[in-house]
């Protein structure tokens, strides 16, 4: 997620790339890139950027985006859908993700607003509504695969 920031053009603080970086070692991924960037100290912090876009290749983190803004952030809608579909990212992490960096930043696309509901549902979700907090999961997921098997962008 911090690569896509980054890609998107969002400042990230060293302090969290090499966090991250040290999270990333921990749970078993290795690059030489990724050892360097978890091994930095404060006074190293100036290379933390340059590191952490090595890694990001070397892992390949990031999906090839489009130059254009718009078809940019419908690409990332599309990855987001994908990592949802195909279980790498919890439903409820990547709607929101949908949600705030897709639908808000594309002025609000009526294909999304089904994830935007789900999303907030599960959010807002008590047990006295008598259904299970994880069937608002699963209609993100289905939500997610059904704009997945649209023409892209959705209309």
């Amino acid at each position: 997620m911090i690569a896509i920031r980054q890609t998107l053009g969002e400042v990230v603080g060293a302090d969290v790339l090499i966090a991250a970086g040290l999270d990333a070692l921990l749970q078993g991924l290795d690059t030489p890139s990724l050892r360097e960037l978890a091994g930095l100290t404060r006074a190293e912090e100036s290379e933390a950027q340059e590191l952490f876009r090595a890694v990001a290749d070397e892992l390949d983190l990031t999906p090839s985006l489009p130059a254009d803004p718009r078809s940019a952030r419908w690409e990332l809608v599309r990855w987001w859908c994908t990592e949802i579909v195909d279980g790498r990212v919890r439903p409820e992490i990547g709607g929101r993700l949908i949600w705030l960096r897709g639908w808000n930043e594309l002025d609000h696309p009526d294909a999304l607003q089904p994830i935007v509901s789900w999303v907030s549902e599960w959010e807002d979700w008590t047990e006295s509504w008598g259904v299970e907090r994880e069937e608002y999961a699963r209609r993100i997921v289905a939500e997610s695969k059904a704009l997945l098997d649209q023409q892209w962008p959705p209309a």
